[in-house]
């Protein structure tokens, strides 16, 4: 269950330093690695600078016991999206499943891919401005910002409920301009019971 401080914001129960060794091994394969926010807002600080650049963000469930596809109620995250040119200039959620080796593996390195991006249609990034990320139309455990539904979503394997999580991502497009700056705070999910809830503060 979810608890919340006094300007009704989350209590994290999970912390990663970006400077920790945990959180280099968080932010592999990111270029630039993120830094703290010359506005001093809480979070990791991203920006582009050249060609193909993008960050990547690992939350591991790596647990007692497994936790499935079937596990999960909702995903989240909060960031800010600073500068915008395009729908690559905003973040975006993945979830991998483990590999099974038995010939249905999408890859030889997870057995299916979960992706859920923005509706532009149906939502307004307000740059500099924080907002929470769902896969929830209506979110288990909100954050005091504006909503951007995670509605478009997108498959490659069999994503069969009963596969177990291998970890989930927030990712930078490769493609956004050189120009891309942004910030991300909180990762996290709700499972249906609501008893394991995670909220990972990103701190740097």
């Amino acid at each position: 269950m979810t608890t919340y401080n006094s300007d009704g914001i989350p209590i994290h129960n999970s912390k990663i330093l970006v400077t920790s060794t945990s959180g280099i091994a968080a932010y592999a394969g990111t270029l630039p690695i993120p830094t703290s926010d010359p506005n001093n807002r809480t979070g990791w600080y991203y920006q582009k600078t050249a060609g193909v650049e993008k960050f990547n963000y690992y939350l591991y469930v790596d647990g007692s016991r497994a936790l499935k596809l079937q596990d999960v109620k909702e995903y989240y995250f909060v960031g800010a999206v600073d500068t915008y040119t395009d729908y690559t200039s905003i973040p975006f959620l993945v979830v991998y499943t483990k590999p099974l080796g038995d010939g249905q593996d999408a890859q030889p390195w997870y057995r299916s891919r979960i992706t859920h991006g923005v509706n532009l249609v149906n939502t307004n990034i307000q740059l500099g401005v924080k907002s929470q990320f769902s896969t929830a139309a209506k979110t288990s455990t909100k954050f005091p910002y504006s909503q951007s539904h995670l509605s478009v979503n997108t498959f490659d394997g069999l994503c069969d409920p009963s596969e177990e999580i291998l970890y989930m991502t927030i990712h930078s497009d490769s493609t956004a301009p050189n120009d891309c700056k942004i910030l991300i705070s909180h990762f996290g999910y709700c499972i249906h019971n609501r008893a394991e809830d995670v909220c990972l503060l990103l701190s740097a």
